[in-house]
């Protein structure tokens, strides 16, 4: 009889874990569709400000196309993404992400830096 029970806990901890993993896709769908939304907002979002600045300032799409070239390669790689290069710590010269506003090896506090600075 306990090889029996033995299996059913089995095949319940089996369903739980299905019943987790399904649960868990769905979350990543929802994720995925809210990033979708968004990232649509924001192409209509570029189109407009493209478009006022166009009519504003005559500039042409061939003046747009070389500003994301020369934007693009400003980090050393022309890969199509906006992306900057890795700042050192203002103290000990450790690298520190974006994302930190201390130092995570001697805690330093980092100037905080626009991604419109490096523009």
């Amino acid at each position: 009889m306990s090889f029996y029970t033995g299996g059913s806990n089995s095949a319940n901890a089996a369903s739980r874990e299905a019943a987790t993993a399904s649960a868990e896709a769905a979350a990543a769908k929802r994720d995925v569709a809210y990033l979708e939304d968004q990232l649509e907002r924001m192409k209509l979002v570029c189109a407009a400000v493209w478009e006022l600045v166009k009519e504003k300032h005559a500039l042409t799409e061939e003046d747009l196309v070389a500003k994301i070239a020369l934007l693009d390669a400003k980090d050393g790689i022309a890969d199509g993404k906006f992306s900057r290069a890795p700042k050192k710590c203002v103290k000990c010269g450790r690298t520190v992400t974006d994302k930190q506003r201390a130092c995570m090896y001697c805690g330093a506090v980092q100037p905080f830096e626009s991604v419109f600075q490096s523009l």
